[in-house]
C-alpha cells in the first residue's frame, strides 16, 4: 500500500478526504497543471488523474467531451505521465492516483507503465475497465506491490457479497465506492442508499471507502460525507465547471474557488 495514502486517511483533518478526479492534459497540458495546483491550493487530498480513450465505457458526456479534446490535442498518456512528475514536485502531501482503462496500459506495455508512474511519484492506479479476474490486471497488482503502489478497485451497488470479499482482498489505498449505476455525471446518490452500502463494506474490511459518482455540489458532498466514507468524489461537477468558464482568463483560480465552497463543508 502507498505510504502517502496510508499517511492522508491517517490524517485527522479534513474528517472527509475530497478526492477530486481531473482529465490530465485537458483542456490542455499548462491550464490542466495550473487547474491541478489551485486544487491542491484549495484543499483536496488526493487527485484522480484521468488518461483518456476514445472507448471511455465508464464515462458520462461532460468527461467523454474531456477526454476527446485530450486526444485530439494528441496529448498522450506519457506526457500525462509528465505531467504528474510536475504535480508531484509541487506537493509532495497529495495523493496522486492514475485512472483510465486497461488498453493504455496493455500498449505501453504495464512494467513500464509502473515504472513511469513511480517515479513520477503517483501513489496508486484505477483501471475502469478491469476485473479481478483479466489477467493484465493480476500483472498489473504484482507490478504495483513491487513499487509500493496501490491497485484502487470500483465497488458497484449491484456487487454480490461474494465478489465483494475477493474485490477487498485485493485491494490496497481505498475502496472506490460507485454510489450510482451507470455513467459519471448522470444520477444524483441517495445517502441512505450509500450510508447501507458503507456499512456492508465495512463488515468486511478496514480499508477506507472513498464514494464516488452523483456528488454534484458541496450540499451533496456534505451529505454523502455523512454516510461513514472516508472520502467523497467529485469528478464530473469539476469537469464541467471547466467546461462551463473556458473564457475565463482567471479559470485556476476560479475553480479552486469553486473547489473551497466542497473542502469548506468537509
Amino acid at each position: 500500500m502507498s505510504e502517502r495514502l496510508k499517511k492522508i486517511f491517517e490524517s485527522k483533518t479534513p474528517k472527509t478526504k475530497l478526492v477530486s478526479y481531473f482529465v490530465g492534459c485537458y483542456p490542455d497540458y499548462k491550464t490542466s497543471l495550473q487547474l491541478i495546483k489551485k486544487a491542491i491550493d484549495n484543499g483536496v487530498s488526493i487527485i484522480e488523474c484521468g488518461y483518456p480513450t476514445s472507448e471511455a465505457s465508464a464515462e458520462g458526456p461532460v468527461i467523454k467531451v474531456a477526454h476527446d479534446k485530450v486526444l485530439e490535442n494528441g496529448d498522450t498518456l506519457k506526457k500525462i505521465i509528465k505531467l504528474v512528475e510536475e504535480i508531484r514536485n509541487y506537493n509532495n502531501e497529495v495523493g496522486i492516483v492514475m485512472m483510465g482503462y486497461i488498453a493504455n496500459l496493455y500498449k505501453y506495455p504495464i512494467p513500464k507503465f509502473v515504472n513511469d508512474i513511480s517515479n513520477a511519484g503517483a501513489d496508486a492506479c484505477l483501471v475502469v475497465d478491469a476485473p479481478h479476474e483479466l489477467k493484465e490486471e493480476n500483472i498489473l497488482r504484482e507490478e504495483l506491490k513491487k513499487k509500493g503502489l496501490s491497485l484502487i478497485k470500483l465497488i458497484a451497488p449491484t456487487t454480490d457479497d461474494s465478489r465483494l470479499k475477493e474485490i477487498v482482498g485485493i485491494s490496497s489505498g481505498f475502496l472506490y465506492q460507485v454510489n450510482v449505476a451507470g455513467v459519471t455525471g448522470d444520477k444524483s446518490a441517495d445517502e441512505t442508499d450509500v450510508a447501507n452500502f458503507v456499512k456492508r463494506i465495512q463488515k468486511l474490511t478496514k480499508l477506507p471507502i472513498c464514494s464516488g459518482f452523483g456528488i454534484k455540489s458541496p450540499k451533496d458532498a456534505v451529505k454523502i460525507a455523512n454516510t461513514g466514507c472516508q472520502g467523497v468524489i467529485v469528478g464530473s461537477a469539476f469537469v464541467k465547471y471547466i467546461q462551463d468558464n473556458m473564457k475565463n482568463k482567471d479559470l485556476p483560480s476560479s475553480l479552486g474557488k469553486y473547489i473551497s465552497t466542497f473542502t469548506k463543508e468537509l
